[in-house]
C-alpha cells in the first residue's frame, strides 16, 4: 500500500511540476525570460481514495481509522492554493519540461505540442491493478506570463481519483537570489 500512498501524494502535488521527458535534441528554446518565477496552482481534487476495499480490510481497524483520516487530510491540503518560486536556467529551459519525471517502463508519453509558444503531452502509466494519466497543457502567453493546466487520474481497482490544477506563471525578475530549483512558499500548505 506504499506505493499506492505514494501516487495519491504525488498526484496531489502534480499541478506544480509537469510530469514529461522529453530529449534536450526535442525540445524547442521555451519563449520565456530566465531568472525568478513565481508558479501558483489551484488544484482540485474529486472522486475516491484509489485503494480498494480488499486493501483497506488487510488493515486492522485502528490502523485502518489512521490510514483514511491522514489520507483525507493529505487530499485536503493537496487541494489548496500552492505558490512556487522557481529559478529558471537556460539549462533548465533547455530541457523542456521534465520535473518530477520517472524513466518507468510502465509509462507511455506521448507528445502533442513542442513549440516555443505551447507545450502538451500526456502520460498513461500501468500499475498492478490500475492506472495513472497525466495531461499537461502550457502556454506562453508572453516571455513574462505562462498559464497552464495539469489533470492527473489515479485508478486502482474500481476506485478512481482525479487531480485537475489551473496554473499561472509570472517572472519576478533576472536574479534567482536564494532559490536554486524549485521552493514552495513558507505560507501555502
Amino acid at each position: 500500500m506504499g506505493s499506492t500512498k505514494r501516487a495519491i501524494l504525488w498526484a496531489l502535488c502534480a499541478g506544480g511540476a509537469a510530469i514529461v521527458t522529453i530529449q534536450a535534441a526535442d525540445v524547442p528554446q521555451l519563449n520565456v525570460k530566465l531568472g525568478l518565477w513565481e508558479v501558483t496552482t489551484h488544484p482540485q481534487v474529486n472522486g475516491n481514495l484509489p485503494i480498494t476495499d480488499e486493501q483497506l480490510a488487510k488493515l486492522p481497524p485502528d490502523q485502518r481509522a489512521k490510514f483514511e483520516a491522514a489520507m483525507q487530510a493529505a487530499i485536503a491540503r493537496g487541494a489548496q492554493p500552492r505558490v512556487f518560486k522557481e529559478c529558471m536556467t537556460a539549462e533548465k529551459r533547455s530541457h523542456g519540461f521534465n520535473a518530477g519525471s520517472d524513466q518507468s517502463k510502465n509509462c507511455q508519453v506521448t507528445l502533442v505540442t513542442n513549440t516555443a509558444s505551447e507545450f502538451e503531452s500526456h502520460r498513461e502509466c500501468a500499475t498492478e491493478d490500475g492506472k495513472q494519466s497525466t495531461s499537461v497543457h502550457f502556454q506562453v502567453v508572453s516571455s513574462d506570463h505562462v498559464s497552464g493546466t495539469v489533470s492527473a487520474l489515479i485508478s486502482h481497482g474500481p476506485k478512481t481519483m482525479t487531480v485537475n490544477s489551473t496554473m499561472e506563471g509570472k517572472w519576478l525578475g533576472p536574479d534567482c537570489g536564494t532559490v536554486k530549483d524549485i521552493e514552495l512558499e513558507k505560507n501555502t500548505p
